[in-house]
């Protein structure tokens, strides 16, 4: 006997959500094209960021010159990213990925031809860092826009979890591989294969054809609009709408009481309670970024019906571990409870993430996108200064005040009635 129409439609819709939980996007041409081509750059980053500080420390020997040039990089990146999502709605997210890795690329360049030519002078690292820092205001409003375009929303948040599993995966191995071929093959060919990522990256973003945005409701007429009115559009939107006005405080408040604790704590930490030293400070990030790759997979599978719920009680969870961090005297048991937190971020970041991306308006993505990264890496120079200060006084007290205020931003942010009713 065969079975009846609706029953047959009800399979076939079964099955379609099977396949999407399986990363239906794969078949996606486009979504292909995007994940190799950011895969290799973001793995090409892993020698740059290693080869880097080998770098300043053989032309000058001073850590407080490296973490300079960090700082260097880091301003332009927080000004300029409201900028760089007004430019990804005028224009596209592939044409200012693509420029913005042919910018990446020049730099590269310029930096492999002044270490050949044994020209290379201290400034020149600190506009070099300048520039890398200012390219990347405006390729990271631009990648977290792109996915909505190209992808189904029935295979974004699938989407979603195998990007930021990629890049999750490229730096917990990256390192490793770079730190070795950095040390075998020498400085200058390191910066070489990084350059090479940028022009092959930019290829596969070439080669994409993604389907055209709908134009905006005001027409050409709104690309005549100042950089300023368009940032007072998106904050004025962002105020309206009660899901996104209680999200990215909750976005910047995780980061600020994270963070800092994360790289900051966990190293004063390994250094004063376990005879590890750096090696229990790297087990400790390495476990970390191990849940956190677990994390973000498991959300390319597992789609909660309350999505906004679940991830602001993982991270109420989170900041109840990170108490239990403040307490733990033995290394395996920390590393264990840092699977478990980064579990927790890793699942949390791409449910958040998918859930703005379906939520925004598609020519207003690139200016919500740029405030959610702003809100993700704004604070953090002050996350981290902060906590070395906690860290040096009581690293138990940085912990304990950290994992409760974190719990208690997520906690009260589970009481607007539009978090805890959004659906993906």
């Amino acid at each position: 006997m065969t079975n009846p129409p609706q029953a047959v439609e009800a399979n076939r819709a079964l099955a379609r959500k099977s396949q999407s939980v399986r990363f239906r996007a794969l078949a996606n041409r486009n979504f292909r094209l995007l994940w190799l081509g950011e895969g290799l750059s973001l793995f090409g980053d892993q020698f740059y960021l290693i080869a880097l500080p080998w770098l300043v420390f053989e032309m000058t020997g001073s850590s407080v010159a490296f973490g300079s040039i960090l700082m260097v990089a880091g301003i332009p990146r927080a000004v300029f990213i409201l900028i760089g999502g007004v430019m990804t709605d005028r224009f596209s997210p592939r044409s200012v990925m693509i420029v913005s890795n042919l910018l990446r690329l020049a730099i590269t360049l310029l930096l492999v031809l002044l270490l050949a030519g044994q020209a290379l002078q201290l400034w020149m690292l600190f506009v070099i860092a300048f520039s890398f820092g200012l390219v990347d205001a405006f390729f990271h409003p631009a990648y977290r826009a792109m996915l909505p375009l190209i992808v189904r929303d029935d295979d974004l948040q699938a989407s979603n979890s195998l990007m930021l599993g990629t890049s999750q995966l490229a730096q917990i191995i990256g390192p490793g591989v770079a730190g070795v071929l950095v040390r075998s093959v020498g400085l200058l060919l390191s910066f070489v294969f990084d350059a090479l990522t940028f022009l092959l990256t930019s290829f596969a973003l070439a080669l994409m054809r993604p389907p055209a945005r709908p134009r905006q409701a005001e027409g050409d007429g709104a690309r005549k609009r100042s950089i300023g009115a368009e940032i007072g559009e998106m904050l004025a939107f962002v105020r309206r709408d009660p899901l996104l006005k209680t999200v990215i405080p909750v976005i910047a408040a995780v980061n600020f009481l994270f963070t800092g604790p994360l790289i900051v704590g966990t190293a004063t930490l390994s250094r004063t309670r376990f005879v590890e030293g750096s090696a229990a400070y790297g087990g400790i990030l390495s476990a970390f970024g191990f849940g956190a790759l677990i994390g973000m997979l498991a959300a390319g599978v597992f789609r909660p019906q309350r999505p906004g719920l679940v991830s602001l009680l993982l991270v109420a969870l989170e900041g109840l571990v990170m108490v239990g961090v403040a307490y733990t005297s033995g290394l395996m048991i920390v590393c264990a409870l840092f699977v478990v937190i980064g579990f927790g971020a890793g699942f949390g970041n791409v449910t958040v993430i998918t859930l703005t991306q379906k939520h925004v308006t598609k020519d207003m993505l690139g200016r919500v996108m740029s405030l959610i990264v702003l809100a993700e890496v704004g604070l953090t120079p002050i996350s981290n200064a902060l906590s070395g200060v906690l860290a040096e006084w009581n690293v138990t007290v940085l912990f304990v005040a950290a994992g409760i205020l974190l719990a208690a931003a997520a906690l009260l942010a589970t009481t607007n009635p539009q978090v805890r009713a959004v659906e993906l």
